[in-house]
């Protein structure tokens, strides 16, 4: 699942980048040259990595009287390692971006940084990334090795850039994208004795129950099926049904990388969903709707189904069980055309680990990811420790690296279901453990406390779904993940503001479906065709 992040990750676009320079105030000869004591395993004497950090927020909850400052991750890093960490600068957490904006921009950086994608590109394009090639091959553990690959190698390919590594990714899995599972109301689909659906036949003969049979059973026409923001972030899962994926750069049939937002596939899933508008399918005032008004449906009993990622049992549908005990359903995304769809995976990480050039121990950070995985993901009483405790709680969340190990929450499903056919599946990881206990609870006695464990973890659940895609191949990766084509940086929110609009317009009636077709001229010759060109010039030069 994916999980906050507390030390320095930064999301904030950047405008210029200068030479390389040297960080200052880290003179690390004090005491003697550190090095590498393999008798210890350990620096001797103890390095520094300088770092940017945010004020701590005072009323953060504290784990067992540990602070940001003092925890058992700092203890591990210098206790273990020989490293420790000084802050280069400190800062409230809403002028952290802009201040390492200009560190960047003067070449005055941290030894160690977490950065967002057009960061990472920044860095290397400016020469103040270290490359990292040679130090992972050569420092990695084995279990490191394994681990940072686990979502098929993506996150590690995405941090190089012409062959070369240049920063370690905050591995997560690539099914933690939106609109990767369909949820729906159970006790709905209960009161109209309906089945849960295997087709998108199915599913469309449940949208027009849901809006016309009263589903809620109050005597009012009150309910529909389903209802969006005005992005229309959360149609992505409908979308992908007919094999349109409008925010995404994917193969067509002929194997060009194309902009999904203008294929046929595209215009076919608009046509149903202007079809399902006219018949009062879908909330009639979505066009108005933020993402907060969209919730409020849910949780105002008017939506019988989202398109939404596995976890969102937990949120943001969990208070509508809670507040009127509407159960829901996952339901993987069928194809419109019969069959199953393939659905978007995440583009990779959210957060890159990079070491400045020059930096004299690059390598003690492909160590600190040694720790991490040998500590977060170790025996039960380091995980308790280190990643998280019997409260619920994660110490975790003080590490300066979280590569978590993708994957995980489809793994902990498997475990169950081998624990519950009775095979012995050895030592559980302590979170998979309870997920077990809960799953079984609520088989032997459905109550809200273990509720959402068993929609996750459960048979029939989200995580299950998601393995089910990965075991089939229905998971479609982003062609292009990097930050813009010169094109695209002059003319991207122009382009993508015209889609939107054209989108609406068309599903609304407000335009007839073949307007698509003029959206689609209008957003090659605005620029769009020269953007595609550089796309495919781009993935051709990097691989």
């Amino acid at each position: 699942m994916k999980r906050s992040f507390v030390s320095v990750i930064i999301a904030a676009s950047l405008f210029s980048l200068t030479a390389c320079a040297v960080s200052p105030g880290n003179d690390q000869s004090k005491g003697g040259v550190p090095g590498w004591n393999e008798a210890t395993g350990k620096y001797e004497p103890d390095i520094i990595f300088t770092v940017g950090t945010a004020e701590a927020d005072p009323s953060s909850e504290k784990i067992d009287g540990q602070t940001e400052e003092d925890n058992v991750w700092i203890d591990a890093y210098r206790d273990e390692l020989g490293i420790k960490f000084e802050d280069m600068f400190v800062v409230s957490s809403s002028q952290l971006e802009e201040k390492l904006n200009l560190q960047i921009a003067s070449g005055q950086i941290p030894d160690l940084m977490s950065v967002n994608r057009k960061q990472f590109e920044m860095l290397v394009k400016s020469g103040l990334a270290a490359d990292l090639t040679e130090a992972f091959e050569k420092y990695a553990s084995p279990k490191t090795k394994e681990y940072v690959v686990a979502d098929g190698g993506i996150c590690m390919d995405m941090s190089r850039i012409n062959g070369s590594l240049y920063a370690l990714p905050a591995t997560q899995g690539y099914l933690e994208s939106a609109g990767v599972i369909t949820w729906l109301r159970k006790d709905w689909l209960d009161n109209l004795k309906l089945e849960v659906p295997k087709t998108f036949d199915d599913l469309e003969k449940i949208m027009r129950a849901f809006t016309k049979d009263d589903p809620d059973r109050n005597g009012l026409n009150d309910t529909y099926a389903f209802t969006t923001s005005n992005t229309l972030d959360e149609l992505i899962g409908l979308f992908d049904s007919f094999g349109s994926h409008p925010k995404s750069w994917v193969k067509n049939a002929g194997g060009e990388i194309v902009y999904g937002g203008t294929q046929p596939e595209t215009k076919a899933a608009l046509s149903f969903m202007n079809k399902a508008f006219q018949e009062g399918l879908i909330n009639r005032e979505f066009g108005a709707n933020d993402w907060n008004q969209f919730t409020k449906a849910i949780d105002g009993n008017k939506a019988g189904m989202a398109w939404l990622p596995w976890y969102a049992v937990d949120w943001p549908l969990g208070a509508s069980h809670r507040e009127t005990g509407a159960e829901w359903v996952p339901v993987k995304i069928f194809g419109a055309g019969g069959g199953d769809a393939k659905v978007m995976g995440v583009a990779g990480p959210d957060t890159y680990y990079v070491v400045r050039k020059g930096y004299e121990h690059p390598e003690a950070l492909v160590r600190m990811f040694n720790l991490w995985f040998e500590k977060a993901y170790g025996s039960k009483e380091d995980i308790l420790k280190y990643h998280k405790n019997e409260k619920g709680e994660m110490p975790a969340k003080f590490s300066q690296v979280k590569p978590w190990l993708a994957h995980e929450d489809i793994g902990y499903h498997l475990k169950i279901l081998e624990k519950l056919a009775g095979k012995d599946v050895g030592e559980m990881f302590p979170s998979n453990e309870m997920y077990y206990e809960g799953v079984l609870r609520y088989m032997a006695n459905p109550t809200e406390d273990d509720y959402i464990t068993y929609k996750m973890y459960g048979p029939d659940s989200a995580s299950g779904i998601l393995n089910d895609y990965m075991k089939n191949g229905l998971v479609l990766q982003e062609q292009y993940y990097s930050t813009g084509t010169e094109t695209m940086k002059k003319k991207w929110g122009v382009l993508e503001t015209k889609q939107l609009e054209a989108y609406v317009k068309i599903i609304m009636g407000e335009a007839p479906i073949d307007a698509f077709d003029d959206f689609v001229k209008d957003w090659e010759s605005s620029g769009g065709r020269q953007i595609v060109k550089e796309v495919r010039e781009s993935v051709q030069g990097n691989k």
